[in-house]
């Protein structure tokens, strides 16, 4: 443990976090306060930030180096948490994803992304600077795939789209050979059709042709992304205020505190406070990415930019649903969804990056 903690944490990364949560909790109180079995929720996300809190400084304090040394044992618990949920998780929304303890949830697939990121950042930082050849790209889809199988059983095909920029960009760093990034893309084509018609159940392809065709169902798979994009619309250059959102307040608006919370908060805020928001996101991931080049090692490259990634391409998914230019998977915004699972993995992942910051002079 840093006995300087105090000095020599990353303030930097913490505080555009809690830029983004608070603008969440703000976000849920607009939009909760009052309605019934709603009204607790920015309590409990402000505890769950407290949670994450704790969760950030503890990862900060820890050297990088250690978080790394464990990642075989945390990715083995995490594998065997993902395995244990589908015997003894409780099914919720159709799903059988999380372990329930009174009125405690955790979602073992959210802690899932911080041990792969350790267990790709473990592999790649070993290797000795040769390319990936096909043996080193099964290896990397071993290390991905098999939580995602996991969690395709659950089943929670959002979730496991957020894992894919982690193969993605362990494949960019670990350096690839063009022969072996041709014959990639070449199954990928070849896969694409027999995942269309196989792959997908009914209602999943009618959520992709509803991107494509905006107006084919506006009252059953179009009605969410109808809504959303009447309460953004509705929010214009400045927002209606706190309270004052209708979409979201009347219950027009579905999963308002969770998958589209972006939509509450354009309606609340308008442009202004939406662009403020998206400002910080990228804020914070091109800090990821400035504080993955200024590592002291490749290690903590690799760490900066896999966090880095993950969290960007998170963040575009979920405001892809919510502007209607992807199909709603169910995919949280990082740090602003409400949610206990997700914005402590999330802010234990910053931790980990933080560590790598504040460490970047250490001989």
């Amino acid at each position: 443990m840093d006995r300087t903690l105090g000095r020599s944490i990353d303030w930097g990364t913490l505080a555009l976090a809690l830029l983004l949560a608070g603008a969440g909790i703000v976000t849920l109180y607009g939009s909760t306060a009052g309605v019934p079995g709603r009204s607790g929720l920015p309590q409990a996300q402000a505890m769950w930030l407290a949670i994450g809190v704790a969760a950030f400084l503890l990862a900060a304090a820890v050297d990088y180096h250690i978080w790394t040394d464990l990642a075989p044992l945390l990715y083995g618990l995490s594998v065997a948490s993902l395995a244990a949920v589908l015997f003894v998780g409780s099914r919720i929304a159709n799903t059988r994803a999380w372990f329930v303890i009174g009125s405690v949830r955790f979602q073992p697939s959210e802690a899932g992304k911080l041990a792969v990121v350790l267990m790709l950042g473990w592999l790649l930082s070993r290797r000795k600077g040769e390319k990936l050849g096909l043996s080193g790209l099964l290896m990397l889809g071993f290390i991905v795939g098999v939580p995602v199988a996991l969690i395709a059983l659950e089943p929670d095909m959002g979730t496991c789209l957020t894992y894919v920029p982690l193969f993605a960009a362990g494949v960019l760093l670990g350096g690839v050979r063009l022969r072996t990034l041709a014959i990639l893309g070449l199954a990928a084509a070849l896969a694409a059709p027999i995942a269309w018609q196989y792959g997908l159940k009914s209602y999943q392809k009618e959520r992709i042709l509803t991107v494509l065709q905006p107006q084919r169902d506006p009252e059953g798979v179009g009605y969410q992304v109808r809504q959303s994009r009447i309460a953004i619309g509705s929010g214009e250059l400045w927002g209606k205020g706190l309270r004052a959102g209708t979409q979201s307040r009347l219950q027009f608006l579905p999963h308002h505190h969770t998958d589209f919370i972006f939509s509450a908060l354009a309606e609340q805020w308008g442009f202004v406070g939406s662009a403020s928001v998206l400002v910080i996101y990228t804020a914070l991931i091109m800090w990821a990415f400035q504080t993955g080049r200024k590592a002291r090692d490749r290690l903590g490259l690799l760490l900066a930019v896999l966090i880095g990634s993950l969290l960007g391409f998170q963040a575009l998914i979920n405001l892809g649903m919510a502007l209607g230019a992807l199909p709603t998977i169910g995919v949280p915004l990082p740090l602003l969804s409400y949610g206990g699972s997700s914005i402590v993995a999330t802010m234990g992942a910053l931790g980990v990056l933080a560590s790598v910051r504040s460490r970047r002079f250490v001989n």
